[in-house]
């Protein structure tokens, strides 16, 4: 399931966007029905993680830190990529390193070449090493080797080669489910797995009409910012919700609050500086409370609020947002003929992109 945008038929990539929209719901239907890959039993032995990530990686890396910490006995600390860069050794021993990279960035690599330093390393991607040799990413390939040989783990999940456009749809949704597979399986797990009747229509979220056709009509009162607000514990892995909105449309990316953060300083600061504010309602009945305070905060000082209501708990949540959110972003492209082919930047962020120290003079 690779697909490539035809230039001239979709030179923007929507059409190859819709396609991969409309895969998710089987793709995710066929990774419940066949069942994760039963873990090696180092990793099943593994009983602290550095779990890190970036992009939408990310959101992966902190939703497994969550589910690890909050719904195990296990224990996880998420640390940012540039965070493997000068660390001591001392301080990654004895744990176990998750490294979440859809297709095996460069700067994901700094993490994997720190694996000697670990335990155990375990690595989240969409991609094999006979897949990477095949793209003609050799180097690729000989890294994801290096860790089987030395008995580290790879942990697959779709989509592989979701390139092309800059924003991934499949990858992210597939994140999740994959980080809820992984975890169920440790023994302490609390853990437990939706079915795809369960996944169905929170993959058929939307985000209010309202909500859409200010963002087409009025693009300009969003793209300078706006504020998601959410509860805890969708607020500390709700990065690429965030995200979309700068991926997708090249607006500047939201700032995510907590619901009682914000009263301390982004009410404050959008009260002088107005801005729409999305809000994410699950189905705790006090955080419809909370939901109906802030709305009541927002319009009472002229402030737009748009609500997207999900009513599962956090943990299966995430994907109705996700999926509201992929629709949403997604009209709102078309609607704004965004080019997601010949993004800006494009070619020009190897810098920080291709970062990656070479492991012999590191």
């Amino acid at each position: 399931m690779n697909f490539t945008a035809d230039s001239a038929a979709d030179p923007f990539g929507h059409n190859l966007l819709a396609q991969r929209l409309q895969l998710i719901p089987q793709i995710l239907t066929d990774m419940l029905t066949a069942g994760p890959r039963p873990l090696s039993p180092r990793s099943l032995a593994s009983q602290r993680f550095i779990v890190t990530g970036t992009g939408s990686s990310e959101a992966h890396a902190r939703y497994l830190a969550t589910l690890l910490n909050l719904h195990s006995d296990l224990a996880a600390a998420y640390l940012p990529l540039s965070g493997f860069v000068d660390a001591p050794p001392a301080m990654f021993a004895g744990k176990t390193l998750v490294v979440f990279s859809q297709g095996v960035s460069p700067n994901a690599q700094i993490a994997l070449q720190r694996g000697r330093d670990f335990a155990h390393t375990i690595l989240f991607t969409a991609t094999s090493p006979e897949a990477a040799e095949t793209a003609g990413k050799t180097d690729r390939a000989r890294l994801l080797r290096s860790i089987l040989d030395q008995r580290g783990e790879l942990v697959e999940f779709p989509l592989a080669e979701e390139y092309t456009t800059l924003i991934r749809f499949v990858g992210p949704l597939a994140g999740y489910l994959t980080a809820l597979q992984f975890t169920a399986q440790f023994s302490s797990s609390r853990v437990i797995l939706p079915t795809a009747a369960d996944l169905a229509p929170l993959l058929a979220a939307k985000a209010p009409s309202q909500l859409r056709d200010a963002m087409c009509q009025l693009p300009s009162e969003f793209a300078g910012g706006l504020n998601v607000i959410t509860a805890a514990p969708i607020s500390d892995f709700s990065q690429n919700l965030a995200c979309k909105f700068m991926e997708g449309l090249y607006w500047t990316c939201p700032s995510i609050s907590d619901f009682l953060q914000f009263a301390h300083g982004p009410f404050q600061q959008m009260t002088a500086h107005p801005k729409p504010a999305i809000i994410l309602q699950g189905d705790g009945p006090r955080e419809a409370e909370m939901v109906q305070r802030g709305v009541d905060m927002l319009r009472g000082v002229g402030a737009s609020a748009f609500v997207i209501q999900v009513p599962a708990p956090p943990l299966l949540s995430i994907f109705g947002f996700e999926a509201a959110l992929n629709d949403l972003v997604f009209q709102a492209m078309r609607h704004l003929g965004v080019d997601q082919v010949n993004w800006p930047g494009k070619g020009r962020d190897d810098q920080l992109y291709g970062f990656c120290p070479d492991p012999a003079t590191a």
